[in-house]
């Protein structure tokens, strides 16, 4: 099936939307972790957030 090109742009806004969804929902993972005293290894590796990101969110 061939898209048009406004097809095209509105499937690529929504891909969008859902990736910032998902990097919205590891970054409040993340600062639940922080509260709760988790270590920034295990928030790395959970979130899969880099070191850096969640240093500023503390």
């Amino acid at each position: 099936m061939l898209m048009t090109i406004a097809e095209q742009l509105e499937q690529k806004g929504l891909e969008r939307g859902i990736e910032l969804g998902r990097e919205k929902g590891k970054v409040e993972t993340a600062r639940a972790l922080l509260r709760h005293g988790v270590s920034l290894d295990i928030i790395v590796t959970s979130t899969g957030l880099s070191r850096d990101k969640i240093e500023a969110l503390k």
